[in-house]
């Protein structure tokens, strides 16, 4: 649930726990993280390191939970599987692993007929991994 200011001309105040900070959605999490006014430097307490740990460990969730997406979109739009390693920071193997969970879900995930993902994007995208000796373990 979203906190509102007391009065209009105070900012937002800051999540304490992990469930509260999710609650804030991605993008609100991502500009809250990145306004350094909102982050004392000197004299902190423990609401300012509690805030902090909770915002970083949700936008962190969020982030991950999209990197599979990004991976897929990536490679469907001609992305060498070494830049996506480049660009995720990690092996081909954990790029495959991550996009091939989420994949797998979103291929079986049928909404109003239609799935997540379509047959031939999974197998696209297996394709080009598995051209370069990556496979599900």
């Amino acid at each position: 649930m979203k906190r509102l200011p007391a009065k209009p001309d105070e900012p937002m105040p800051r999540p304490i726990t992990f469930r509260a900070a999710e609650e804030l959605g991605a993008f609100e999490l991502a500009q809250l993280w990145a306004d350094r006014t909102a982050w004392p430097i000197d004299e902190r307490n423990q609401y300012d390191e509690l805030s902090e740990l909770a915002v970083m460990s949700a936008l962190g969730t969020w982030l991950r939970r999209w990197q599979p997406l990004a991976i897929h979109s990536a490679m469907l739009a001609g992305a060498r599987p070494e830049a996506i390693m480049g660009a995720l920071g990690n092996s081909l193997q954990v790029a495959f692993d991550r996009w091939h969970e989420w994949a797998l879900r979103q291929r079986d995930f049928i909404v109003c007929g239609k799935p997540g993902i379509t047959a031939e994007e999974y197998d696209t995208v297996v394709r080009r991994f598995a051209a370069l000796g990556i496979r599900a373990a």
